[in-house]
């Protein structure tokens, strides 16, 4: 692969190689982070602060090592972060906070890591809410993902109920592992996860759940919103659902996924689209395991045919433009 390095300046005020590849502008600074010091930053939030305000540059925030006990938020004005950790085993991202605890927080608010900005990736990272299910079991949320054309890539995300709130925008997830019991891949976004592990967890002691891996919110027949998991395992310790319908036009298809024993045989739950199921869109299609059985789901599981299913499935479901190449990952 061609490489040219250039030095450029530019409004920023300072100095920054951009690296070009094969024409690609990639990143043109990168700002480090260690918690143990020898870096421009010890804190994750005090690099993304440093970063000026309708950034339109991509801009790596390198993360060293550790468990970084803070809340993250990239807001909607810092757009073209790359935020890169040394390994989902070794870089974590941690907080508790749950809705309905002391400090007044609702389900959003509990979020450890927000990123509300367009055109954000994030890479090799452990995203957390310690929230233990004590004195409550509540929503507790370890991502909030709400910004447009956001990446993630080998990242993992850990909670009880609320794990990823996928709220809104187009996302893509590769190769990234989910756990959590309730509903804890949720929201209203229009994303592709890909090579993914979900996994269903019990971290209470004592407690028997049945839990719900997704629970998306499309309130409209018109919206193109939907969760679309490829290539995917289904696994973990509690049984569950593979959905229940947050809102009356829920839309999740799972493809040639591997699901185990865990899927309850039923697969969906209408919760609140009881009534009105024929507006929701589950899928399985070409899925393998002892969970993928459909012998008992749902009388309302959709049947596509390959025509229907194709523009679903494919990148193009996300990205018509480009934009996950024009990106640093």
């Amino acid at each position: 692969m061609k490489m040219i390095l250039k030095l450029l300046f530019f409004s920023l005020n300072f100095p920054c190689v951009i690296l070009l590849v094969n024409g690609g502008i990639q990143v043109t600074k990168t700002i480090t982070v260690n918690i143990n010091g020898g870096a421009d930053f010890k804190s994750i939030q005090e690099a993304i602060n440093s970063i000026p305000d309708q950034n339109q540059n991509w801009i790596k925030v390198s993360i060293a090592p550790g468990v970084y006990s803070e809340k993250v938020n990239i807001p909607k004005e810092k757009e073209y972060i790359l935020l890169q950790g040394s390994g989902a085993h070794t870089t974590s991202i941690e907080w508790g906070d749950y809705n309905g605890d002391p400090s007044g927080h609702g389900t959003t608010t509990s979020a450890t890591f927000t990123a509300s900005a367009n055109n954000f990736v994030a890479a090799d990272i452990f995203f957390k809410n310690t929230h233990s299910g004590v004195p409550k079991i509540s929503q507790a949320v370890a991502a909030l993902i709400d910004g447009d054309k956001s990446a993630l890539y080998r990242c993992s995300f850990s909670s009880i109920q609320d794990t990823l709130a996928d709220s809104a925008g187009r996302h893509y997830y590769n190769s990234c592992y989910i756990e959590g019991a309730f509903d804890f891949i949720f929201g209203n976004a229009q994303s592709i996860f890909e090579k993914c592990t979900i996994s269903t967890v019990n971290k209470v002691p004592g407690l028997s759940l049945t839990g719900f891996l997704t629970a998306h919110g499309r309130e409209r027949s018109d919206q193109t919103t939907g969760f679309v998991f490829k290539y995917c395992v289904v696994t973990g310790s509690e049984k569950a659902y593979l959905g229940r319908a947050w809102r009356v036009y829920s839309r999740v298809i799972f493809y040639k996924t591997d699901m185990s024993d865990i899927v309850v045989p039923e697969g969906w739950n209408a919760w609140h689209a009881t009534g009105q199921e024929q507006s929701v869109t589950y899928v399985e299609s070409g899925c393998t395991g002892s969970g993928s059985n459909q012998t008992k789901r749902v009388g309302w599981l959709k049947k596509l045919s390959d025509a229907e299913l194709w523009p679903l499935i494919d990148m193009s479901f996300i990205d018509t433009e480009g934009w996950l190449k024009a990106q640093p990952l």
